[in-house]
């Protein structure tokens, strides 16, 4: 019987092509971009942390906003320029799970706040003291979290 006729390398072999596929749509739903909708209509951009520890909003553009009481919704579509990208290494101090924010002290001692979309990871599993490393589209952001 050759390997293409076994049904379990079949069944395996499209265990993992599921399992391929689910991992790729999830890192591409946590990397989209969201849409802020309110009086206004629909701006596209990302939900981010302030330097004060609230949550704010920056436009495709990179005009940062309060978020306010925007509702915000996944956006299938991009924004045509991209933002620098967030990354950091740290140790977590403080979660907020309520607004999805990590308080944060960098390796360089500096404090970071920065908001986790709800469909990136885990908040429960950072604790105060955890070592970290973090990134995301945007300074503000982080899409993926590795505890160390």
């Amino acid at each position: 019987m050759e390997a293409a006729d076994d049904p379990v390398t079949a069944v395996t072999s499209f265990a993992l092509l599921a399992v391929a596929l689910f991992t790729v749509v999830r890192v591409s739903a946590a990397h989209g971009e969201q849409e802020r909708i309110d009086g206004m209509g629909r701006t596209r951009g990302w939900v981010v942390a302030t330097e004060g520890g609230d949550l704010g909003f920056v436009d495709c553009h990179g005009t940062r906003s309060p978020l306010e009481g925007a509702r915000i919704e996944s956006s299938t579509q991009r924004c045509a320029t991209r933002p620098n990208p967030f990354a950091v290494a740290g140790v977590v101090r403080r979660v907020d799970l309520a607004r999805r924010i990590v308080y944060a002290e960098d390796d360089g001692g500096r404090v970071r706040a920065f908001h986790v979309p709800s469909d990136a990871t885990r908040l429960e599993d950072l604790n105060p003291g955890v070592r970290f490393q973090a990134t995301g589209p945007i300074d503000g952001q982080a899409t993926a979290i590795i505890r160390q």
